[in-house]
């Protein structure tokens, strides 16, 4: 009992720590906050500008997500871009897929697409010749949208086809007992 509290206790300084280092006062804590409310984060120091951004709710729609971050965001986390999202939808707790573009780099996180995937997606939008940062966000979310989602084994069919063949089996054992003598 007294290892399971302290445990507890040491989860709780832990999350406590992460929780401070990504408060309101961080690009990453701001735009964590934001999600709860809307589905395009937006710093006024990022790169675009708040024209350019504002288009993003209409292109976006509910996914994927998008944030503006200023170039410093890099030095809130290590691992860049990518890294970043993903703290983001942790702390965030969201769900789909979150494009980030922070300074001039391009990063995602998603729970639908593989990441080797979205890995190709950012690198191709990346990639995108002369595009303005707003331009390559725009392409990676088209891509994001346009990308068939990973649903997972489809189990409700699994399901069916085990019960169907459960009772054909059982249907075929009750025959062969009958037939004997």
């Amino acid at each position: 009992m007294r290892l399971r509290l302290a445990l507890l206790g040491i989860i709780a300084l832990v999350g406590a720590g992460d929780a401070a280092a990504h408060g309101p006062a961080t690009a990453i804590g701001r735009a964590v906050e934001a999600f709860g409310a809307v589905s395009v984060s937006y710093d006024p120091a990022s790169v675009v500008s708040d024209v350019e951004a504002g288009g993003f709710p209409q292109i976006s729609g509910p996914n994927p997500k998008v944030a503006f971050l200023p170039a410093s965001t890099a030095q809130e986390i290590r691992g860049g871009p990518d890294a970043i999202a993903s703290e983001i939808a942790l702390e965030a707790g969201l769900e789909g897929t979150l494009v980030v573009l922070v300074g001039n780099r391009l990063g995602a996180w998603s729970e639908d697409i593989g990441e080797d995937r979205l890995a190709e997606l950012v690198g191709a939008s990346s990639a995108t010749p002369a595009g303005s940062p707003a331009a390559r966000v725009e392409s990676l979310v088209r891509s994001v949208q346009a990308e068939p989602t990973d649903s997972g084994p489809p189990w409700g069919w699994i399901a069916v086809a085990l019960l169907v063949g459960a009772g054909g089996a059982l249907v075929a054992f009750d025959r062969a007992v009958r037939r004997r003598p």
